[in-house]
């Protein structure tokens, strides 16, 4: 199961992204906690670099509070070096996997 976290339902945000074939569940930011404490078989959790509510290293910081310790991918839009804010998201979560997906919008 895949979590995404900080995007429209409507925006289809799964489409033309590796985990197209996951189970996707939208998640509001602020249930993040309750999420990870009651859901199993969460395989990865997606998120914006950027939103109105919270940003990665918010939710990064949110998802090592509360023991995460898979995959979080970072859809980004296209950034000069992405690999610079993924290093840093990783030093603050040691025990995550990073992985930055930059995403065009047309």
């Amino acid at each position: 199961m895949a979590l995404l976290i900080g995007f429209d339902r409507a925006d289809q945000s799964q489409l033309g992204m590796p985990f197209i074939g996951a189970r996707c569940e939208h998640l509001p930011y602020d249930l993040v906690q309750a999420a990870l404490s009651s859901l199993q078989g969460i395989e990865m959790i997606v998120s914006p670099l950027l939103t109105d509510q919270f940003d990665a290293m918010d939710l990064a910081q949110q998802l090592q509070l509360g023991g995460y310790r898979g995959l979080y991918v970072v859809v980004t839009p296209v950034l000069p070096n992405s690999e610079i804010v993924r290093r840093e998201i990783a030093a603050l979560c040691p025990g995550m996997t990073v992985q930055m997906i930059p995403r065009t919008r047309h």
